[in-house]
């Protein structure tokens, strides 16, 4: 692991850490790290100064033929037109046609972290004044040739192709020596924070904790140490028994909205067995979640057409290996229906005007419409 030397005392505070690129800086009061990228600010948006439903005329870097207005892939992936078949392809190699894809993976243009074998240049700077360089990598995962919005828009084997893509690039970045922490997710709508508008995820390798991550990976090893369980796995059996928030389930998934859900109409999508890493999902397990994702996002998108939304995949941090017996992996989908103010800012607390129970309950709708033996 990356080990980010502590700052010494000293009156260079104003000096910068990574020339030209991503540094961090640390809260006294809050004890959280904000991440600082200046060149995030020339991203395309095509959202700028415009509604969700409205997008600026910008020519797609994500679209077929375009593939030169992107960094060269580190990733690539195909469906094959006759039998939907799967092929990863070496994009090390030179490929026969660039245009011979159907989900690729790119570094991140515009990354808000410096590689990890970027030069540092480390600045003394005061206990009060903590900075430090942050390091590891920013990928765009691009889901899809067809120029489509959201995952519903994508046909099963492309679908199931591009959470492959999630899985194998989140096993190349665990590899990695350095990388403490991953994260996985997806915008869409410019109210999402999403600046293009063609399907598409990113990742973002760090060599830090976040703060709040580690403080609940803490809470979780804690609960494994005093019950001998898994606080995920508890907390899926007791959702399960109380049905009142369960949105969906088989014997190997679940979906639910969580009791204190901090979002309205957010969803938690899991295994039932315990698994500590969305990266260790074999291949029927992965396109079985990636098939139940794809269903919860359409019963959103009925209950809320044209909602911007979020999803966001959570595995056990590389840094906190030790915690596996503890962490359990989840991906959480929801939809942007409400903005945070004042009281949420000042306070850290987020105001839900929708009760889980009553957004599972619309959620059940949608899934009963569609198969009446689905289960509470």
């Amino acid at each position: 692991m990356l080990k980010t030397e502590k700052p010494q005392k000293g009156s260079a505070h104003d000096q910068r850490v990574v020339e030209g690129g991503a540094e961090s800086r640390w809260d006294p009061l809050t004890g959280n790290w904000t991440i600082f990228a200046p060149n995030r600010t020339d991203r395309p948006d095509e959202y700028e100064s415009q509604v969700d439903t409205q997008t600026r005329t910008i020519e797609c870097p994500f679209c077929p033929g375009n593939e030169d207005a992107t960094p060269d892939p580190v990733w690539v992936g195909r469906v094959s037109d006759e039998d939907s078949s799967i092929d990863i392809l070496n994009p090390s190699s030179a490929l026969p046609d660039k245009e011979d894809w159907s989900v690729r993976v790119v570094p991140n243009r515009f990354p808000a972290v410096d590689p990890v074998n970027g030069s540092v240049t480390r600045a003394e700077s005061p206990e009060l004044f903590r900075r430090a360089p942050i390091r590891g990598g920013h990928e765009v995962i691009i889901e899809s040739r067809g120029h489509h919005q959201s995952l519903t828009q994508l046909d099963l084997a492309e679908l199931n192709l591009a959470f492959t893509a999630y899985r194998d690039r989140l096993k190349y970045w665990r590899s990695m020596p350095g990388v403490a922490y991953l994260s996985t997710f997806k915008n869409v709508g410019g109210k999402a924070g999403a600046s293009l508008s063609h399907t598409h995820s990113q990742l973002i390798a760090t060599d830090r904790i976040p703060t709040a991550v580690r403080a609940s990976v803490e809470r979780m090893v804690r609960h494994r140490a005093s019950t001998g369980c898994c606080l995920q796995c508890d907390l899926i059996r007791a959702e399960i028994k109380s049905a009142t928030r369960m949105v969906w389930r088989d014997d190997t998934l679940v979906a639910y909205c969580p009791f204190a859900s901090q979002m309205p109409m957010a969803v938690r999508i899991s295994t039932i067995e315990h698994q500590a890493r969305f990266e260790d999902l074999n291949d029927a397990k992965l396109e079985a979640v990636s098939r139940r994702v794809q269903r919860i996002v359409s019963w959103l998108e009925k209950i809320r057409p044209g909602t911007a939304y979020n999803f966001c995949l959570h595995t056990c941090p590389p840094g906190l290996s030790d915690a596996t017996d503890a962490y359990h992996w989840a991906i959480d989908i929801f939809p942007r229906m409400t903005q945070l103010a004042g009281f949420e800012w000042s306070s850290h607390c987020l105001i839900n005007p929708l009760l889980p129970e009553m957004a599972a309950a619309k959620y059940r709708v949608c899934a009963r419409a569609e198969d009446p033996r689905v289960r509470p």
